[in-house]
C-alpha cells in the first residue's frame, strides 16, 4: 500500500496529523524495509529527535496500526512486537531463531488461495506464514 509514498502523503491519506516525530518513523521504517521494534525505531531516530520519547514510538505506532499503515508481527518465542509498513506486495517472514533477523519470502499461496476461496463459496481477507530456521550468518558462527 505504501510502496513509493512519502511519509507526508501517507499521513495526508490517512487524515493524520503530520509530526515531525510520524514522519521520522514512517521514514525509518521505509529505509529499512524490514519490521523493527519501538525500540529499534527509537534508537535509530532519537538523536535527531532530541526530545522523543519511546512511549510516543508506541504511541505512533498503535495510531499507524490503526490506521492500517503498519502491521504488528506477533512472532513466537520473541518478547517484543515488530511493526512494518503494509506493502501491496504480499509476502511472509523467514526468521532467524538465533539472531532475530527478519526476512521477507513470497507468498506461495496466490493460486492455492484461489482454488480454496472457489471450492468453498469463501472470501479469504488474509494470511500469514512464519518460517523459522538458522540464518546462514549464525550457522557459520556456531561452526
Amino acid at each position: 500500500m505504501h510502496d513509493f509514498l512519502f511519509p507526508r502523503e501517507i499521513l495526508k491519506k490517512r487524515k493524520l496529523k503530520n509530526t515531525r516525530q510520524r514522519r521520522a518513523i514512517l521514514k525509518l521504517m521505509s529505509a529499512e524495509n524490514m519490521p523493527l521494534s519501538a525500540k529499534e525505531i527509537y534508537y535509530k531516530i532519537k538523536d535527531n529527535n532530541p526530545h522523543l520519547k519511546l512511549s510516543t514510538i508506541y504511541r505512533n505506532l498503535n495510531v499507524f496500526e490503526k490506521n492500517n499503515i503498519v502491521r504488528k508481527l506477533n512472532i513466537n518465542n520473541v518478547t517484543e512486537s515488530y511493526f512494518e509498513l503494509i506493502k501491496e506486495n504480499h509476502h511472509h517472514h523467514l526468521i532467524c531463531i538465533s539472531c532475530g533477523h527478519i526476512q521477507d519470502i513470497e507468498c506461495p499461496f496466490d493460486d492455492y488461495l484461489d482454488k480454496l476461496e472457489k471450492k468453498n463459496n469463501y472470501e479469504v481477507t488474509d494470511h500469514r506464514l512464519t518460517v523459522y530456521g538458522i540464518c546462514h550468518q549464525c550457522k557459520k558462527d556456531d561452526k
